[in-house]
């Protein structure tokens, strides 16, 4: 079961690559790169990663503790997946669609991704799960399954955000429930696939 070393370390993971997606936009993104306040990712990245901390410390106790690590591991995913994407897609955001119904939009409206955030989100989830698997919190076929759900439920993040566009507290419950959904999907995948 999970020790609190490798809990750490994947903590570690998903609070790297949202700095260095910072510091890459920082240093290298395009003179009309709109940049965003960095409470909107930050926040959101330690709001989701709250739920994926618990959720894994609490796994050994809970009755299926495989998938109970694979759902606290799929919440890191999704709380690197929510930061990286908001680093990235604010300097290279053009042109940004609208989830779900993929329709141009402003870069930067809530609701919108862009292909470079999706790509960036994509990376982030399949690098923790890649992560979690070398230090033992996954099992062999898990990490690929737990990048899925992290995906989709960082995917669901960016509709609530369109959804809950006016509240700034909206904003980081939708980021706390992605990474609970999840959570959720990869807990269900884990116990269903072998």
């Amino acid at each position: 079961m999970p020790g609190m070393t490798a809990i750490v370390v994947v903590l570690a993971g998903v609070v790297s690559l949202w700095a260095v997606a910072r510091l890459l936009v920082s240093r290298v993104a395009p003179s009309d790169a709109t940049p965003l306040p960095p409470v909107r990712s930050g926040a959101r990245l330690l709001a989701a990663a709250t739920v994926g901390v618990a959720l894994a410390i609490a796994a050994p106790a809970l009755p299926q503790p495989v998938c109970a690590t694979a759902a606290g591991v799929a919440a890191l995913c999704t709380a690197a997946g929510v930061g990286v994407r908001w680093e990235i897609g604010c300097a290279y955001g053009a042109p940004a669609y609208a989830i779900p119904s993929l329709r141009t939009v402003t870069p930067g409206a809530p609701g919108s991704i862009s292909a470079a955030g999706a790509l960036a989100a994509a990376g982030a989830a399949f690098i923790i799960a890649a992560l979690a698997f070398g230090v033992r919190l996954l099992g062999p076929s898990d990490p690929a399954l737990v990048a899925v759900a992290a995906y989709v439920a960082m995917l669901c993040e960016v509709w609530m955000d369109g959804a809950w566009k006016p509240a700034a507290s909206a904003r980081l419950v939708s980021a706390a429930g992605a990474a609970l959904l999840g959570a959720a999907l990869a807990f269900a995948l884990v116990l269903w696939l072998p």
